[in-house]
C-alpha cells in the first residue's frame, strides 16, 4: 500500500504471479478435500503501488447519446530492477515451472484508493522503456468490456419477447458467453425488446448496447467489476449522492466547464425498429426558431412501433430546446478532508450530484442544478490526484406519495416509480 502526503491511501494489486495452493494428491495440505488445494491453484494480486509513479483511469462515456466505452487504466511503473520485464528470468514474476512470465495480457488488476475500488480490469498491453540508467513500464488495463468484445452468441437462435434486462440477462446466460452470474447487476428494465433472430457469431458487447441504446439505460462495468445495466427511469428517481459547490460548504470543486449550443439540440426525433416504419417526433416551435435539427436511432430492438415512438417523444422532450449544462468538473483530492474523499471516490456512473455555481457579479448570483454522471476520470502522482467527472442533466422526479400535501400533487415532480 502507498500512502499520499495529503492521507489518501493506494493499493495497486496485479495478479502477476503464477498460481499457488495447488490441489496435489497425496499431500497432506493441498490434498485435503475442502482445505486449502484449489484445482487450478490460487493466483494472487500483488501490491504494485510503491512502484507506480502515475495512474490514469478512465471511464464512462462523454455524452449520454453516445454507449459507454471499456473501462481503461494506464499504470507507469518504476521497472529499473528488470522485475516487470516479461523476459526476464530472474524477475520475482517469473514461473520457472512452466518456463515463462507472468507479467502477461489478462492478469486481473484492481486500484483500490481509501478502501473503495475504483477500477477492475485485465491488463492487455505491457510496453518496456529504457532511457539511460532509468526503466519504466507502461501497464493498460480495460475493464471486461473487453471479454464481451472477443465473445460471440455462436450459433443463431431467437429469443422470446421480453423486457431489456431479461434479455441482458438471456445473453449474459449464453453458454459461450457464459458471464459470471456474481459479477453483476442487470435492472429488469421497462422496454420491451422483440422476438428477433440473433444472427450467428453476433458480438456479445454490440448487441448488449444495442439492448442498452433501445431502452436508453446504462450498461457499464462499474468500479468493482460489477457489469451493470440500468432502465431509463433509474436515474430520476435517483437520489443526490453528493453534493459540490465553490462556497466551502459542501466538497469543494477546482474546475468547472460550461457547454451551451448546438450539441444537443434536437428537435426531430426518428426512432425505428428493425422491422417497423420510422416513428417520429417534432417540436414545430423549437424548429421554427432554430432550424430542424435531427436525431435518428435506427434497428433498435424495441417490440413495436408504439414503444419506438414513445422513444422519440421522450427524446424530443430532453433535446427540443438547447440547454446551458455544466459539462464537467475537476476535483483535486489534495484539498478534500477524509469523508469528502470517502463520497467523491464512491461516486459511480449513473449516480446523481447536486452542483452549484456562484457568482460575484450578475444575475442571478448562483445558479444549482442536478447531474447524472457518465463518465469518471482519475489522474494519480506522487504529488496529487486530480478527478474529472463527466456530466449530463438530470430530470429528478419523486415518489408519488398518495394523500400527502407536497409528494401527492399531480403534475409536479411526483410520480409512479
Amino acid at each position: 500500500m502507498a500512502t499520499f502526503p495529503w492521507g489518501e491511501s493506494a493499493v495497486v494489486l496485479m495478479e502477476l504471479g503464477f498460481p499457488v495452493n495447488k490441489f496435489t494428491l497425496d499431500d497432506a495440505t493441498l490434498g485435503k478435500l475442502d482445505g486449502v488445494g484449489v484445482l487450478d491453484g490460487t493466483l494472487l494480486g500483488d501490491d504494485v503501488s510503491s512502484y507506480c509513479r502515475e495512474i490514469s483511469i478512465s471511464r464512462g462515456r462523454s455524452d449520454q447519446l453516445q454507449a459507454v466505452s471499456a473501462g481503461t487504466a494506464t499504470f507507469t511503473l518504476v521497472n529499473n530492477d528488470r522485475r516487470f520485464d516479461p523476459i526476464n528470468t530472474s524477475s520475482p514474476y517469473w514461473d520457472s515451472t512452466n518456463n515463462r512470465s507472468g507479467v502477461t495480457p489478462r492478469r486481473k488488476v484492481t486500484v483500490t484508493l481509501d478502501g473503495e475500488t475504483v477500477f477492475t480490469g485485465r491488463i492487455t498491453d505491457i510496453d518496456v522503456s529504457y532511457e539511460q540508467n532509468l526503466s519504466t513500464v507502461s501497464i493498460t488495463a480495460s475493464d471486461d468490456f473487453v471479454l464481451l468484445a472477443n465473445t460471440t452468441t455462436g450459433t443463431a437462435f431467437t429469443p422470446p419477447a421480453e423486457l431489456s434486462g431479461t434479455r441482458v440477462t438471456s445473453i449474459l446466460d449464453l453458454a459461450e458467453v457464459n458471464y459470471p452470474a456474481t459479477s453483476r447487476s442487470i435492472s429488469s428494465g421497462t422496454a420491451t425488446l422483440s422476438a428477433t433472430a440473433l444472427n450467428d457469431n453476433e458480438n456479445a458487447l454490440t448487441y448488449l448496447q444495442k439492448c442498452a441504446e433501445s431502452e436508453q439505460g446504462y450498461l457499464y462495468v462499474s468500479g468493482n467489476g460489477t457489469l451493470t445495466f440500468t432502465n431509463r427511469i433509474a436515474p430520476s428517481f435517483a437520489t443526490v449522492s453528493a453534493t459540490f459547490d465553490d462556497t466551502g460548504a459542501n466538497i469543494p470543486y477546482s474546475a468547472l466547464s460550461v457547454r451551451y449550443g448546438q450539441e444537443f439540440l434536437y428537435n426531430k426525433v426518428i426512432c425505428q425498429t428493425s422491422s417497423g416504419t420510422p416513428q417520429e417526433a417534432d417540436d414545430v416551435a423549437s424548429q421554427t426558431e432554430w432550424g430542424i435539427s435531427t436525431l435518428s436511432l435506427s434497428d433498435l430492438l424495441l417490440s413495436t412501433d408504439a414503444q419506438a415512438l414513445t422513444l422519440s417523444e421522450r427524446l424530443l422532450s430532453l433535446y427540443s430546446i438547447p440547454q446551458y449544462r455544466f459539462d464537467n468538473i475537476g476535483v483535486n483530492l489534495n484539498r478534500l478532508t477524509a469523508p469528502q474523499r470517502a463520497t467523491v471516490l464512491g461516486l459511480e456512473i449513473a449516480d446523481v450530484i447536486s452542483l452549484t455555481r456562484t457568482y460575484s457579479t450578475g444575475t442571478p448570483s448562483s445558479v444549482t442544478q442536478y447531474y447524472s454522471i457518465e463518465g469518471i476520470s482519475h489522474k494519480i502522482s506522487p504529488a496529487k490526484h486530480e478527478m474529472e467527472i463527466r456530466l449530463a442533466p438530470a430530470d429528478l422526479v419523486y415518489p408519488l406519495i398518495l394523500d400527502d400535501a407536497t409528494s401527492g400533487v399531480l403534475d409536479s415532480v411526483y410520480a409512479l416509480s
